[in-house]
């Protein structure tokens, strides 16, 4: 099958911001800290954004926080920052909603599979081997995004 290019075009992806830690597990334990794995907290954010002195320029910023919460499981504690910047093709006939809508599914989960790929990138030189990010229920991600941007800016008034 014959590829469709699509209309949003990744100009660039940037890591601003990353912190590993390996959590050494206790001496005494039997189980094999890569167990511990499908069981780490995982947190997900993003915002998207134009770049308002540039015609047709938007960046998501998207970050991840693998177990870091205080009780941290035996294994990997990892954080990444990245920034992806994105245009539209410039004989797209998309209005601004269809850009935003556009931006907020395919442009996030562009964004979060690139951290996936740094991810498992940086941790294949790591003591238990590459971490892979589990699949995103993209989905219920962009409605929660949406109710937490709703309630803070019912907040606001």
């Amino acid at each position: 099958m014959k590829l469709v290019k699509s209309e949003l075009i990744l100009e660039d992806f940037f890591i601003v911001n990353s912190n590993y830690n390996f959590i050494e597990p206790e001496k005494d334990s039997s189980i094999n800290p890569k167990e511990y794995i499908k069981d780490y907290d995982i947190d997900i954010d993003f915002v998207v954004r134009d770049i308002k002195k540039e015609d047709n320029k938007y960046l998501v910023f998207a970050k991840v926080n693998v177990n870091n919460m205080e009780e941290k499981l035996p294994g990997y504690s990892i954080f990444a920052e990245a920034v992806s910047i994105f245009s539209f093709d410039t004989s797209t006939k998309l209005n601004e909603k269809q850009k935003s809508e556009f931006l907020w599914s395919s442009g996030v989960s562009i964004s979060i599979n690139s951290l996936r790929g740094y991810l498992s990138t940086m941790t294949s030189f790591c003591p238990l081997g590459k971490y892979v990010l589990p699949s995103v229920d993209l989905t219920t991600l962009l409605n929660k995004k949406r109710e937490s941007i709703i309630k803070s800016s019912n907040k606001k008034k």
